[in-house]
């Protein structure tokens, strides 16, 4: 006679990776999705600067260059010249590009045209044209910092990184708000120059 034995689900040890929407708490202030007038707009504001600041998931996802298309010779651990100048570049871009001063929008828009190209740059202009007259009416000051970057794959012209990313937004009032991104990154170099080419959320 056989006895029936129930199956238990078996575990898999494991790095969890964290949701790019997680990158989102902390960011947007505590205010009532429900407070009418001026504070409502607040929280739209900092929401729409919040997926500009962490939410970068489906930023270029679709144009962005697959990782495979770098991996033919890699010398990010023999070149270790270039990997640092990669490196170095790709981050300064980046910090530079998702800082954001609602008194000075042209700042960030000539950062973008200079360390952008392809989709990457379109898909730039788009996204901040829906944040430029909100940041404006909040007197919204978004600083980014690349803290820590690793180049993955380096191939002649071709770079893929890991970037990490930490932002703080300060509105006119002076309430802050903090967060951090993950991002793997494609880069092109043209003419010496690293020249992101696409990103999506690590």
């Amino acid at each position: 006679m056989k006895t029936a034995t129930k199956k238990r689900p078996v575990k898999v040890a494991g790095r969890r990776h964290p949701d790019p929407r997680e990158c989102l708490d902390g960011l947007e202030p505590a205010l009532p999705l429900t407070t009418p007038g001026p504070r409502r707009r607040v929280t739209v504001v900092l929401a729409v600067v919040a997926v500009v600041m962490a939410g970068l998931a489906v930023w270029f996802t679709l144009e962005a260059r697959s990782t495979n298309a770098v991996v033919a010779h890699n010398s990010a651990l023999s070149d270790v010249a270039g990997t640092a100048e990669a490196g170095k570049q790709v981050s300064a871009a980046l910090g530079t590009v998702f800082s954001y001063r609602y008194d000075d929008p042209a700042k960030s828009e000539q950062a973008a045209k200079d360390v952008l190209t392809g989709p990457a740059l379109a898909q730039y202009e788009q996204l901040f044209g829906q944040v430029r007259k909100l940041a404006a009416e909040q007197k919204l000051v978004v600083t980014s910092t690349a803290v820590a970057s690793g180049v993955k794959l380096l191939d002649g012209d071709r770079a893929a990184l890991l970037v990490f990313l930490d932002q703080t937004g300060t509105r006119g009032d002076g309430q802050r708000s903090t967060g951090a991104a993950q991002l793997s990154v494609t880069a092109e170099r043209v003419a010496g120059k690293w020249r992101v080419t696409g990103m999506s959320a690590a």
